[in-house]
């Protein structure tokens, strides 16, 4: 019954230590996944980040920005800091303990 136990260990074991070897031969610098990122390192953020901008220009408008007065803002910036300020209501549970023979 040892035998059996060691050998399903020793099984076991060589299993795991296959499956991770075998994951991590992917990303060997030789590897044709590597090859594939570093032909386009970094293009897929500035891609992402040339799509979020709305107005490349926006830095050189020196005009005062039209909308919101003063007192409506500070307001509704309070508010918001307000908000994180409030306790959630605390419940309490109760679970009714059964004895089992």
């Amino acid at each position: 019954m040892k035998t059996l136990k060691g050998n399903i260990i020793w099984v076991v074991t060589l299993g795991i230590f296959s499956i991770t070897l075998w994951g991590c031969a992917g990303n060997l610098p030789q590897g044709n996944r590597m090859e594939n990122l570093e032909k386009n390192w970094g293009k897929s953020f500035e891609s992402a980040k040339k799509n979020q901008i709305l107005n490349p220009d926006a830095g050189k408008n020196l005009e005062p920005v039209v909308g919101l007065n003063g007192e409506a803002a500070e307001y509704g910036v309070n508010k918001y800091k307000e908000s994180f300020k409030k306790e959630s209501e605390k419940t309490d549970i109760r679970v009714p303990l059964i004895k089992i023979e």
